[in-house]
């Protein structure tokens, strides 16, 4: 049965969200902005910024953030409080940004592509949470980490799937801290499965792989020939024609229930791969999951 929602979901309610320029984070906003929350929606660049400004309300207000930069962090965090009126609170905060592993094997990503990668999916939550945590103490609010049935179960190469099982650590420890000083904002994670977005379509997975093959020495080459290259390519793409759900909005009405159910789970696990495959299989031996993966 589904669980009650707070009665005043519309009632001048504050939502600050990340990466809201493609996928999730822009579906989230619109899908707010229906429901009459105002929505501060932050985007890394203009044109999704524009884009957004141009299928919403006056209720949303877009901002450029660029969450691998702590000074662009303070500067959005000081805008966000001059837009809440003096008598309103920030009501939720949801870390969405995020990028993309590279595709292939470990041998074939470098330390520059876990730095990048760590320093948006982890790093930039982490400064993001640590930085609006004073508003959400102030309005006993929501904080939602977005972070994947790839932080549950490592299925993903390329730093993504070391980057969300951090995530994963950072929103337990936050949750489980709160208590000690009494603090009563509400920790959710929503772990989606795979979905038809930018970072899962047949064009980003081709030049993602072949991006990183090119990288490789003569020597790695001869390990990894060409040939396997194309083959990792086709492997990914009929993975995601098979696994990849197309409606995104199961992943955008977790995070709306989480901001504003009664009582908000502390794990979503959305999409049927992430149910039926990747989190029974995260309970089972180690062994039967090394032989099926």
């Amino acid at each position: 049965m589904r669980k009650p929602y707070i009665k005043d979901i519309t009632k001048d309610k504050y939502v600050f969200i990340t990466g809201c320029d493609t996928g999730f984070g822009k579906e989230l906003t619109k899908q707010l902005d229906t429901k009459g929350v105002h929505v501060i929606a932050a985007c890394l660049t203009d044109k999704g910024r524009i884009d957004l400004e141009q299928t919403t309300s006056d209720r949303v207000t877009t901002l450029l953030l660029d969450v691998t930069k702590h000074e662009s962090i303070i500067d959005v965090y000081e805008r966000v409080k001059n837009i809440i009126p003096h008598q309103k609170a920030l009501w939720g905060v949801v870390n969405n940004a995020g990028i993309a592993g590279t595709p292939g094997y470990p041998e074939w990503s470098r330390r520059d592509n876990y730095e990048k990668i760590m320093a948006v999916n982890l790093f930039g939550a982490v400064d993001v949470t640590l930085t609006f945590l004073p508003l959400l103490k102030k309005s006993s609010g929501r904080l939602v980490n977005v972070t994947s049935c790839a932080g549950r179960l490592a299925v993903v190469s390329g730093g993504y799937s070391e980057s969300k099982y951090a995530l994963e650590a950072f929103s337990d420890v936050i949750r489980r801290q709160r208590k000690v000083f009494g603090y009563q904002y509400h920790v959710s994670i929503i772990e989606p499965g795979f979905f038809a977005t930018n970072i899962t379509s047949e064009d980003f997975i081709a030049q993602t792989v072949e991006g990183a093959w090119k990288r490789l020495t003569d020597e790695e080459k001869e390990e990894f020939p060409e040939t396997l290259m194309h083959k990792t390519i086709e492997k990914n793409h009929k993975r995601m024609n098979f696994l990849a759900s197309q409606d995104i909005t199961l992943v955008t009405h977790a995070m709306e229930h989480a901001l504003f159910a009664r009582w908000p789970q502390t794990r979503y696990s959305v999409g049927w791969d992430a149910k039926l495959l990747w989190i029974p299989l995260s309970y089972m031996p180690v062994w039967i999951v090394d032989a099926l993966l």
